[in-house]
């Protein structure tokens, strides 16, 4: 495998979900790139930044660095958030989840990207958490190919099924056409994850601040896509959960993964 021309990028995977709606979140950090004709390790400072992002939650919100962000948690005034000991309540809970979204500024542009499926939806053959898994593969497949990037991915630890499925799809990624059909009468082709290098990676969510955030994220356009459909429960509802998703800046969100969509999420249907 060669080196494309722009680096290497790092995904970091994470989902929501209930009995009817899935929804997993990547967000893309860069890895390597060339600075000043120099090949240059750029993940340590993209850390820093985001260590930098949770120093400062702790000093404007109290939430202790070495606390594992939880958004379930988090907003439904459970997880001990404050000091470390104590609970905030919802409506304060809710805010504090807003300022976090809104100031991801050491994320690079369009980094973010979701898929939310319907428990009943299928693609080829996988469904659930799998079908929803099986589409966020192929939008990263094409942020890599524009952006002449080979690439690497991190899970949250505890799902065994996402790590086959990728293995499949680096080689085996059957992808569908926009325009309904690729050249030659297909309907789909075989785009395979072929930039991306080694097996996929598990990590403990608590000691990943990157798997954190999509955790964050995931949850909040899982939120979304529930008030979209009416089936937020009565405290979601008094706290506005289902807008908190908005307060990603969209500078920050992969629309051109997402066809229609203007929120970087794909709604399976």
């Amino acid at each position: 495998m060669l080196l494309k021309k722009n680096g290497i990028d790092v995904f970091y995977i994470d989902e929501s979900h209930d009995r009817h709606v899935f929804v997993v979140t990547a967000v893309c950090i860069p890895f390597l790139r060339m600075v000043e004709g120099i090949w240059t390790i750029t993940w340590p400072a993209q850390f820093d930044a985001l260590r930098a992002w949770r120093r400062a939650a702790k000093a404007n919100v109290d939430i202790p660095v070495t606390k594992e962000l939880h958004g379930l948690k988090l907003l439904s005034g459970r997880g001990n958030f404050k000091h470390g000991k104590y609970n905030f309540d919802r409506p304060k809970a809710s805010a504090i989840y807003r300022s976090l979204l809104q100031n991801i500024d050491f994320l690079p542009p369009a980094s973010v990207m979701s898929v939310a499926a319907p428990r009943q939806y299928r693609i080829y053959g996988n469904e659930r958490l799998e079908a929803a898994m099986y589409a966020l593969f192929q939008r990263m497949r094409k942020k890599c190919e524009v952006g002449q990037v080979n690439a690497l991915t991190f899970f949250d630890q505890g799902h065994p099924e996402y790590r086959k499925l990728y293995r499949q799809a680096q080689r085996y990624l059957p992808t569908g056409s926009k325009q309904g059909g690729w050249q030659g009468g297909g309907y789909s082709k075989n785009l395979p994850l072929d930039m991306f290098f080694k097996d996929a990676n598990e990590k403990d969510s608590k000691h990943c601040f990157f798997t954190q955030l999509a955790d964050l994220i995931a949850y909040s356009a899982f939120l979304k896509i529930k008030g979209e459909q009416g089936d937020l429960t009565d405290w979601q509802i008094n706290t506005n959960a289902g807008n908190i998703y908005d307060s990603v800046p969209r500078k920050f969100l992969n629309t051109n993964v997402s066809y229609n969509s203007t929120d970087a999420i794909l709604r399976l249907k």
